[in-house]
C-alpha cells in the first residue's frame, strides 16, 4: 500500500467520516493513493481488497472468488456515487439499497428520499473523477460488500470498501 504522504482534504475528510485503511475485514474503509495514469485500476483495487481482508496472500484465496467487476462509469455518465452504486447493485441482482444507505450513512428527508453525505459526494462526484469502478467483495459465506474505486485526472485514487455480515 503506497499511501501518499500528503493526503488531500477531501480524502482525509472521507477517512475521518468512515475509517482509514485497516485489516479488520469489517466495516467501511477509505483508501487514498497517488498512482501513475497508466496503472491498471483493477490491480490497485485488488491490492487494497487484499489489505482490507488481512493482507495474507494465502488467506486472500478465501476472499478472491467473490471479486467481480459489476459497474464501470462510462465517459458520458455524470459522477453520482449514490446513483451509480444503486445501478451497479441492481444490474448485478444484489438487493443492497438499504445496506448501502445504512453503511454509508445516507441522510433521509421527510419524504423518505435519501442523499449521500456531502463528504462522500465531494470525494466521488468530482468532475475530476474520470474513472469509477465497483466490485463485489466477500467471503462467499457470511461477509459481503462492495469496493468502489475512483481515479482522478491527476492520478489520485480514492477507494471506498465495506464488508458486513
Amino acid at each position: 500500500m503506497s499511501l501518499s504522504a500528503k493526503i488531500p482534504p477531501y480524502a482525509q475528510d472521507l477517512m475521518n467520516f468512515y475509517s482509514p485503511p485497516h485489516q479488520g475485514a469489517w466495516g467501511t474503509v477509505i483508501f487514498y493513493e497517488q498512482i501513475p495514469s497508466d496503472a491498471e485500476l483493477e490491480a490497485v483495487a485488488l491490492a487494497q481488497y487484499e489489505y482490507f481482508v488481512g493482507g495474507s496472500t494465502r488467506d486472500f484465496m478465501i476472499w478472491r472468488p467473490q471479486w467481480k467487476l459489476i459497474y464501470e462509469r462510462t465517459p458520458d455518465c455524470e459522477p453520482n456515487i449514490r446513483v451509480e452504486l444503486d445501478a451497479a447493485t441492481w444490474v448485478a441482482g444484489l438487493d443492497y439499497e438499504d445496506r448501502i444507505a445504512n453503511v454509508l450513512q445516507y441522510d433521509y428527508d421527510s419524504e423518505g428520499n435519501f442523499y449521500e453525505p456531502k463528504v462522500l459526494a465531494a470525494g466521488f462526484n468530482s468532475p475530476e473523477a474520470q474513472e469509477f469502478q465497483v466490485y463485489t467483495i466477500g467471503d462467499g459465506e457470511v461477509m459481503e460488500g462492495l469496493l468502489a474505486l475512483s481515479r482522478r485526472r491527476n492520478g489520485e485514487t480514492i477507494t471506498l470498501a465495506f464488508l458486513k455480515d
